[in-house]
């Protein structure tokens, strides 16, 4: 008797479960209400609406009870200009759709871009980002590089120097080539340290080498060697 009634209650669960389910996902069901609208917010300077329209038309008829939102938001935050992606329902039949844009703070490699937290993407078109200074390594050290970027920008700017690239190789050496046309090396040991050794002392170097482009070799634990550009 026992097995038999939870038997009946799994039953009227599961028939309770598909009404619902029906009642909302049915379009005969008086109760469904598909997708027709999208109202997208955000400053855009780069992204087009039309990408966004291309994600956001297939959910059209869809069920607004049903539809996955975290899909949606998944499936824009692929678009190579979405940085973030917030995606929510607006009763009847609307999506309200909120989406952050890459912000290129730096070009990564020859093809890529990598924005204020320290993410390459790589955009189908960079024209018009030349200016940005070039960042060079292995994309899994991206942050890294990025933060040390600012590191050694911060110390340079006291002696008027501008950076240009920044290129970490995989035996931990930095090179930092500078808008002048010199060039500044450093290893992985201490690397703040010697590059405030070198503002400190770069102000006593005589004329003539401050004048033209240097390489300033700063891997060395009691000062630099200063050399020719090639």
């Amino acid at each position: 008797m026992i097995k038999r009634r939870s038997l009946v209650i799994l039953v009227v669960i599961f028939l309770s479960a598909w009404g619902i389910s029906w009642l909302f996902s049915d379009k005969a069901s008086p109760l469904f209400k598909p997708i027709e609208h999208y109202e997208l917010a955000g400053d855009l300077h780069f992204l087009q609406a039309e990408e966004v329209d291309q994600v956001l038309s297939h959910y059209f008829g869809a069920s607004f009870w049903q539809v996955e939102l975290d899909v949606i938001q998944s499936e824009l935050v692929r678009l190579e200009w979405v940085s973030q992606a917030v995606v929510k329902r607006h009763w009847p039949n609307r999506l309200y759709v909120e989406v952050e844009e890459q912000v290129p703070v730096a070009r990564w490699g020859g093809a890529g871009l990598i924005n204020q937290v320290g993410v390459v993407f790589f955009p189908k078109e960079r024209t018009g980002f030349d200016q940005l200074i070039l960042l060079e390594g292995e994309r899994e050290d991206a942050k890294k590089i990025l933060s040390a970027l600012a590191l050694f920008q911060e110390t340079l700017s006291s002696i008027g120097f501008t950076i240009s690239s920044l290129r970490h190789q995989l035996d931990g050496v930095w090179r930092i080539t500078l808008a002048n046309g010199s060039e500044i090396v450093l290893d992985s040991k201490e690397y703040g340290h010697k590059l405030e050794t070198f503002v400190a002392a770069y102000p006593q170097l005589v004329k003539t080498l401050r004048k033209s482009a240097q390489v300033y070799d700063l891997r060395y634990s009691n000062g630099f060697i200063v050399g020719k550009t090639q």
